[in-house]
């Protein structure tokens, strides 16, 4: 369980609290609703000023909190000259992992086609399908990402939904920050909704959309229980997905 209570950073949050013990959430406000500021507390980059967090009943900053989480901050740069195949290896060393869990890495971002390529000729979304391999490779209890759908490609997406919805089933924990509906609707159950530094309501992800009929009805009431989904026709998945992503 993740447990929060009272934190708060100078300028930044406000006596957070909340408690998540499993499945997906994700931090919903604009720029400076203090989003990264949480799950950077969460993950034992910055110390709050006041207030506890705890993961699974160890503080944030200690190493046993650390082995427990993966997190993925807004941006990351590896080198440009090193090869794909070169920053997994990488990551796989600095956590001790086999190399099974490279390899179902590389196969859940689908990089197979980019393994030999320096980071420096690859395209933005390939980039962050190589962070989210190197970051979330060893299937850790609690993953902390911050904004990792931003500058990913629809293929990429889709890998990481897929992913992360895995994940989940398998009893894992996810906190993720976002900001498009569709990324939100697809990557979390629960939400939190943060302005400036505080929080201000908490609410399962179905209860913060509604579906309204060109004649102002809503969905329910012409068909009650019914939910939309919405997906790309055969010529835009052509045109938007990598070969093999689809």
């Amino acid at each position: 369980m993740v447990a929060v209570s009272g934190l708060s950073k100078r300028g930044r949050l406000a006596e957070i609290g909340f408690d998540f013990e499993q499945g997906s959430l994700a931090l919903i406000g604009p720029n400076g609703a203090g989003k990264s500021t949480l799950l950077s507390i969460l993950a034992g980059r910055i110390k709050a000023d006041g207030g506890e967090a705890k993961l699974f009943g160890q503080p944030p900053r200690s190493l046993s909190a650390a082995k427990l989480r993966a997190y993925l901050p807004q941006q990351v740069a590896f080198p440009v000259h090193l090869r794909a195949w070169e920053i997994l290896q990488a990551a796989r060393h600095l956590k001790r992992l086999a190399d099974s869990a490279l390899a179902e890495a590389v196969a859940r971002m689908h990089l197979e086609p980019v393994l030999d390529k320096p980071v420096g000729t690859l395209s933005g979304g390939m980039r962050q399908r190589l962070a989210l391999a190197a970051g979330l490779m060893g299937g850790a209890r609690l993953w902390l990402l911050d904004e990792p759908a931003a500058a990913i490609d629809p293929g990429g997406f889709g890998c990481l939904q897929a992913w992360l919805s895995d994940h989940r089933q398998n009893g894992g924990t996810v906190i993720i920050s976002a900001h498009r509906p569709e990324e939100i609707a697809a990557l979390a159950n629960e939400a939190l909704l943060l302005r400036a530094g505080r929080l201000i309501h908490r609410a399962k992800v179905d209860e913060l959309y509604r579906y309204v009929l060109s004649d102002g009805r809503q969905l329910d009431e012409v068909l009650p229980g019914a939910r939309l989904t919405r997906e790309p026709v055969a010529a835009l998945r052509e045109a938007l997905y990598e070969q093999g992503d689809r």
